[in-house]
């Protein structure tokens, strides 16, 4: 739960008092949930113990996002900006991009993180359809108390219901408040990843239309953090143990104000910056802390890394090949094996000419070198090939095949050695198996897309590391100089070969300007106030540039 102090706001969601600053109703509807369902957890005990691990990863975990804005009146049914401004903020925060992450007190300035998570709308509805990442649903309940109707805006006939919660972060907004004032009022509340919450219907974050989403507003970066694990600094209201976590600083409360920069509690400086404290000035997480949440990530959350639903890469958005035969004549598919993909004896005579396998996944590196196995079936002659959408563009290329190869007997197991491109888009896309025999007609050179006589064929999931959608990487060969309606970016080298994409916060691409040999002009007059990012191609040699607009 996230909390906003005002002098101008009469109490609402809880009444006045020293104890109503220790209730925090995200622990509330966690511990009641455990209640519910016979568990028991201690946060601190569970946080120190991620935090131990030190389980950091080697790149950027995007995580997709769907917004449900469940609305009465039309004031309440929030814009598309407002929820662009939301991934924003916490694309923002989470990457360390924030533009108070240098204002942190220097005693604590050490102690910052970037967690390397990134966010993303959803462009893949769990159907395979198309989406926006955003569902809007109108309800006949005008405000919904965080008290006694806390899930009702998750499921009909009230609300939105949730998308898969294991391949999504579920966010509603709505209105919690009713317009509420006071000391106190509830901006957004989440689950924490305990006692069988993941997964279920109601998992995800819940934020307050009008205090929960202003522009800057951090509500939904704090609330992100109980969904990936973090109790508040002070846990259960004593100094020890607090949230477990060896470098949040012990408090026994909540922090309102930053303006006692010497405010100290249980004999420690207080570390108000925190974004899982309630004060004014929050700009960081610790260490400890992105320690805990990558945990979560690589623990009970990992099908979120396994998501194809930001990049368009999963079975579904891919053209999806039939086969009027299938295996019924042994051209099937026994066996694929790549890293963490281990699908062994799966094929059978009698199957279906497709299967969506991109549950299965496994990371690769940009730059490094891997071979996969894939075995056909009881069938010879068959054509074997791989491919992976290294672009993740939702099409496979020619350039893309790993290699092909053709069987010269049953259950032969053919292995293609790759090297991931340096420039592979980084985050979720997809790898395609087929074993097909071509009847007169049909490509004799393995075709992705191709409707085979004969054959099968299976996606898999791949997660691509290295630098995200939303990069930090800075050159000192680029020159970034920034105007009011336009940017100009500018290299000293001409470049024989030069490309330019503008990413939105949900790592979108919203412009393609075109550059000339030493300097790229990218007008901005057609873009909507946020946070993007221009992808500058040299010759082959990929720089970012961050730049912001700001609203009329």
């Amino acid at each position: 739960m996230k909390t906003i102090p005002t002098l101008l706001l009469l109490a609402a969601a809880w009444p006045l008092s020293s104890t109503a600053q220790d209730h925090c109703i995200s622990r509330t509807i966690t511990e009641r949930w455990l209640q519910q369902h016979g568990g028991h957890y201690d946060f601190a005990q569970e946080a120190a113990q991620l935090e131990s691990q030190g389980i950091r990863g080697g790149g950027t975990i995007t995580i997709p996002v769907v917004v449900h804005v469940v609305w009465n009146t039309a004031a309440e049914n929030v814009s598309d900006l407002v929820v662009n401004n939301v991934l924003a903020q916490l694309n923002q925060d989470y990457q360390a991009l924030n533009p108070d992450f240098g204002s942190v007190r220097p005693v604590y300035a050490p102690l910052r993180a970037n967690v390397h998570i990134e966010f993303c709308l959803a462009t893949v509805a769990p159907d395979g359809s198309s989406t926006t990442g955003i569902v809007r649903q109108q309800t006949t309940k005008t405000w919904f108390d965080p008290d006694n109707a806390t899930d009702d805006m998750k499921y009909p006939p009230y609300g939105s219901s949730a998308w898969n919660t294991q391949h999504y972060l579920n966010i509603w907004i709505c209105d919690i408040s009713s317009g509420a004032t006071g000391d106190l009022v509830t901006e957004g509340y989440a689950y924490l990843p305990v006692g069988g919450m993941v997964g279920s219907p109601i998992d995800g974050l819940v934020l307050d239309r009008t205090y929960g989403t202003g522009l800057g507003d951090r509500t939904a970066t704090h609330e992100v953090g109980h969904y990936l694990g973090l109790d508040h600094p002070w846990g259960s209201g004593n100094c020890s143990p607090g949230d477990g976590i060896s470098d949040t600083p012990a408090t026994d409360s909540p922090t309102f104000s930053c303006t006692n920069t010497s405010l100290m509690k249980c004999n420690t400086l207080t570390q108000y910056e925190n974004f899982m404290d309630y004060s004014n000035c929050t700009m960081m997480f610790t260490n400890g802390q992105a320690a805990v949440m990558t945990g979560i990530l690589n623990g009970v959350r990992s099908q979120l890394q396994n998501s194809t639903a930001c990049q368009g890469g999963s079975g579904s958005t891919l053209c999806q090949p039939t086969s009027l035969n299938g295996p019924n004549d042994g051209d099937f598919i026994d066996g694929v094996i790549l890293g963490n993909i281990n699908n062994t004896n799966s094929g059978y005579t009698d199957g279906i000419t497709y299967h969506d396998y991109t549950s299965m996944s496994t990371t690769l590196n940009p730059g490094a070198s891997y071979t996969v196995q894939i075995t056909s079936g009881e069938y010879f002659q068959d054509l074997v090939a791989a491919w992976i959408d290294f672009n993740a563009n939702g099409t496979l290329e020619n350039a893309e095949r790993l290699d092909s190869a053709t069987t010269s007997q049953p259950f032969e197991t053919s292995s293609f050695s790759f090297t991931v491109p340096a420039n592979a888009v980084p985050g979720n896309t997809v790898m395609r198996v087929r074993v097909v025999y071509p009847a007169d007609g049909e490509p004799l050179d393995p075709d992705a897309c191709a409707n085979y006589s004969w054959g099968e064929t299976e996606d898999y999931g791949i997660v691509i590391t290295g630098s995200s959608a939303i990069s930090n990487t800075v050159s000192p060969m680029v020159e970034t100089r920034t105007f009011p309606d336009h940017l100009i970016v500018s290299w000293g080298i001409p470049a024989g070969h030069a490309q330019a994409r503008v990413l939105d916060a949900a790592g979108r691409t919203v412009l393609v300007p075109r550059p000339g040999p030493t300097q790229a002009l990218v007008s901005t007059t057609s873009l909507v106030p946020g946070v993007y990012q221009l992808i500058l191609d040299l010759d082959g040699l990929k720089f970012f540039r961050r730049f912001a607009v700001a609203g009329q």
